[in-house]
């Protein structure tokens, strides 16, 4: 199925994000971890804060902020890996993020929406098999 994105803009803010990342390239020592301890007292970072952990470049800042990643995940999940199985809802999308297959530059891709008959009954096959997480896949 064709979707027609004629007039339809991205919803994702490239310039916006790029431009955080530049201002926040030269984040001080101390603003990178009070960003790890706030994230470490499970609070959501807001986008320069995430910008700033995306911008540094010293290797023992990047290893505190791995080792905060793997503690944050301990004190969640404990000492196991969780899976989350994905629930595809539709691939209509009108971003063009160049990883992803849903991208809007891919003319090969077949786009579907699922009903809400078939969305009940993929998450039915899913629970049945033993799934208890899933993660909603949306274009």
């Amino acid at each position: 199925m064709k979707i027609n994105t004629e007039g339809i803009k991205s919803f994702i803010p490239t310039q916006t994000i790029e431009d955080l990342i530049v201002s926040e390239s030269n984040a001080p020592e101390s603003r990178i971890r009070d960003i790890i301890a706030k994230s470490l007292a499970k609070n959501r970072l807001n986008p320069d804060e995430t910008a700033a952990l995306l911008s540094v470049k010293d290797p023992e800042l990047r290893e505190m902020i791995l080792q905060g990643a793997r503690d944050l995940k301990k004190q969640i999940y404990g000492n196991r890996i969780v899976l989350f199985a994905p629930l595809y809802v539709g691939n209509e999308c009108v971003n063009d993020c160049v990883y992803c297959g849903f991208r809007i530059s891919n003319k090969e891709c077949e786009r579907a929406t699922l009903s809400k008959e078939q969305l009940i009954q993929d998450t039915k096959s899913l629970i049945d098999v033993g799934h208890k997480r899933l993660i909603m896949v949306y274009g």
